[in-house]
C-alpha cells in the first residue's frame, strides 16, 4: 500500500457505505471509490483531441455522400417486420406500420 488518501463524501459515511453495500455490487466502499476514479480516468484520458476530431470528420463525410433512402419493403419483408413486431410485443395492443402510417399521412 502506497498510501493513505483521505475522503470526505458530501453525504456522509455511514450513507454512502450502506448505498454501497446494500444498492450495489461493491464488497467495501474503497472498491467502490477505486472503481469510480478508475472509470473517471478512463473517460478523461481515452478522449484524445486528434482522434475525436479525425473521427467527427469521417463521420461527417460518410453521413454526407452517403445519402438515405427510403424504400417501400416487398410483400416479403413486410410480413418478416409484422411477425418480428408481434414476437416483441408482449404489452399491450400492437399497432401495425401501416396504422401508424395512416396516421400521420391525414
Amino acid at each position: 500500500m502506497e498510501g493513505v488518501i483521505s475522503y470526505r463524501p458530501r453525504m456522509g459515511k455511514r450513507k454512502l457505505e450502506s448505498l454501497v453495500k446494500a444498492k450495489l455490487h461493491y464488497k467495501s466502499i474503497n472498491q467502490f471509490i477505486d472503481h469510480a476514479v478508475a472509470k473517471a480516468l478512463r473517460e478523461e484520458f481515452g478522449q484524445h483531441a486528434l482522434a475525436k476530431r479525425i473521427a467527427d470528420i469521417v463521420y461527417q463525410a460518410v453521413a454526407d455522400h452517403t445519402p438515405l433512402q427510403f424504400v417501400n419493403p416487398t410483400a416479403q419483408e413486410t410480413a418478416e417486420i409484422e411477425a418480428a413486431a408481434q414476437m416483441a410485443s408482449g404489452l399491450g395492443r400492437l399497432v401495425s406500420a401501416r396504422e401508424i402510417l395512416k396516421r400521420h399521412r391525414k
